[in-house]
């Protein structure tokens, strides 16, 4: 009976870990354009998390599906948040829709009063008028993009052997895929957030 309680728990519920990445620099497609340094704000970035089952939950309600598993943070590391905005040409839906790029970095990297008064900002949904994030980005940061060479690996189609792809979606009977990859340059935006 124990053993069987134990079961029950180890599959009820599933741990998860992670680290935070930490980077001042991102690669974005050539197309992007109209980059600017909006703000920053103090964030806490799940490192642990578990997955449990809603007790008493039943997973398919009366008009709609219902999801019965919960995502429960039981460690998490504080950041500062750098956020970048950004048009992408090729990516455009409806006008000149944003799009969003997040960099973290160490509480360490800035003087302690700065990231005391963004801090105290958080979290950014209770404080929506607070104007700490942009000001700690005009006191400490810059935006540097530059365009920037890459190699990428790509398909060498002349010595692949690729399959032909049905109307249905699957691949011709018989056939097996082999892919074969090659070095290829390209050019990226090069997004650097840079400490004055």
């Amino acid at each position: 009976m124990k053993t069987l309680a134990i079961a029950f728990a180890l599959i009820a519920s599933v741990n998860s870990f992670a680290g935070v990445i930490y980077s001042n620099t991102a690669d974005l497609s050539s197309s992007t354009i109209e980059h600017k340094l909006v703000d920053a704000e103090y964030k806490l970035v799940p490192t642990k998390t578990e997955i449990r089952q809603i007790p008493g939950c039943v997973a398919t309600g009366d008009r709609h599906p219902v999801e019965c598993q919960e995502t429960i943070v039981l460690e998490s590391q504080p950041v500062v948040a750098v956020n970048i905005s950004y048009v992408d040409h090729y990516n455009r839906q409806e006008g000149n829709q944003k799009e969003w790029l997040t960099l973290n970095f160490k509480l360490e990297d800035f003087d302690a009063e700065d990231v005391a008064e963004l801090k105290a900002a958080y979290p950014t949904w209770r404080h929506p008028f607070s104007r700490a994030g942009s000001r700690f980005v005009r006191k400490n940061l810059e935006l540097q993009v530059v365009k920037a060479p890459r190699t990428i690996q790509i398909v060498d189609v002349r010595n692949s052997k690729i399959c032909r792809t049905m109307e249905n979606g699957e691949i011709e009977a018989g056939c097996v895929e082999r892919l074969v990859y090659k070095p290829a340059q390209t050019t990226v935006k090069e997004v650097t957030v840079l400490k004055k």
